[in-house]
């Protein structure tokens, strides 16, 4: 988690805060309240998806939601971003939209930013986008948030961003190290037990790098082999 990006876990909602803005699912008055009043009637449509997704199941209702981007110093919703549901083979997909008047900020890159940290803080493996073909504002934004060409969805061109693995080589060699130089120094050899420390280190991580990998690789091929909805 970065310094920019908090989760307030005090609500039962949760609350990411970014460097200019406060991001937060909204309850099912606020969504009416959109479908009442969006003038657009695939909008509405797909706010009743997520309004429906929401009372249907209220344990993850928060991965149906559309959450409210709110300035900190400013207007109350500049626009809003959603997970369309819960994830499937360690994938979800989201979706966004921001009112014209605040485009160009780089608002909406800073929101997908902390939606994808978000998801990965949550086992989510794969976050998953599609865009309009002409959308080319909107495909900017995925590329500037690392989402890499994966293909074509129903709408048009599909974009995905890959959670890092972590670097268990580097986090063992540096464990061996420390418990080398520990144990180094009670044997009164220190350079001697840094090696074997490193040594030991070096075979564990490697090992787990390669177990991580061919699970990587294993979720990859399940995401791309499963049915599209």
């Amino acid at each position: 988690m970065t310094s920019n990006q908090v989760i307030d876990m005090k609500k039962k909602d949760p609350v990411l805060k970014t460097k200019r803005m406060r991001i937060q699912p909204m309850s099912d008055r606020e969504i009416e309240e959109l479908i009442r009043t969006s003038d657009s009637d695939e909008l509405r449509s797909a706010y009743r998806e997520m309004l429906d997704g929401c009372r249907r199941d209220p344990e993850h209702r928060i991965w149906y939601a559309p959450w409210k981007m709110a300035l900190k110093n400013g207007p109350a919703s500049i626009g809003d971003l959603c997970v369309k549901g819960p994830a499937r083979d360690s994938a979800v997909e989201i979706g966004y939209g921001i009112l014209p008047e605040f485009e160009g900020n780089g608002y909406m890159t800073e929101a997908v930013q902390a939606m994808t940290r978000w998801a990965f803080d949550r086992s989510v493996v794969f976050v998953e986008a599609e865009t309009e073909p002409e959308n080319k504002a909107s495909q900017r934004i995925l590329e500037k948030c690392g989402f890499i060409p994966d293909g074509q969805g129903k709408e048009g061109p599909r974009f995905v961003l890959e959670s890092p693995l972590t670097n268990w080589m580097a986090v063992f060699m540096l464990l061996g190290m420390s418990l080398g130089t520990s144990f180094g120094a009670l044997w009164g050899n220190t350079g001697t037990g840094i090696s074997l420390g490193l040594c030991f280190g070096l075979c564990i991580g490697a090992a787990l790098d390669s177990s991580a990998q061919k699970e990587r690789k294993a979720q990859w091929d399940q995401r791309k082999n499963r049915p599209q909805l």
